[in-house]
C-alpha cells in the first residue's frame, strides 16, 4: 500500500466491513473486505480497478439506518436460501447510456 490513502469504511457487523483506499497518481481504487471481529480472518481485496473506468464500477453497498441513527451496510436474505447478501447499486454506465442496477453480493 505504498502511496494509497484510506478513503473510508462502510461498516456492517463483526463479520463484515468494507475499507476503501485510492491512489491519485495511478487512479487505482481498491475495496478491501475485512472481518473486524475476527483477527484470524485476513483482509482480502474485493475490487481493484481504475477510478476512470466507469464501465467497471461495481456499485456501492445499500445502507440501512440503525436505531442509533447511524448507517451500516444492509444484509438481506434471499427466499429459500440461508445465506446473507449485500445489495450493490450503481449507475451501470454503458456506451449506450446508464442502465442502473442492483446486484446481490455474497
Amino acid at each position: 500500500m505504498c502511496c494509497s490513502k484510506p478513503r473510508g469504511i462502510s461498516w456492517c457487523d463483526d463479520s463484515l466491513a468494507l475499507v476503501y483506499e485510492s491512489w491519485y497518481k495511478t487512479r487505482r481504487v481498491k475495496t478491501w473486505v475485512v472481518s473486524p471481529g475476527s483477527e484470524d480472518v485476513p483482509p482480502r481485496i474485493l475490487f481493484d480497478r481504475s477510478s476512470e473506468d466507469v464501465y467497471s464500477d461495481p456499485g456501492s453497498p445499500m445502507l440501512r439506518r440503525t436505531q442509533a441513527g447511524t448507517y451500516i451496510i444492509a444484509k438481506i436474505k434471499k427466499e429459500g436460501d440461508d445465506g446473507r447478501y449485500v445489495l450493490l447499486n450503481g449507475s451501470g454506465a454503458t456506451p449506450e447510456g446508464n442502465v442502473p442496477f442492483l446486484d446481490l453480493f455474497d
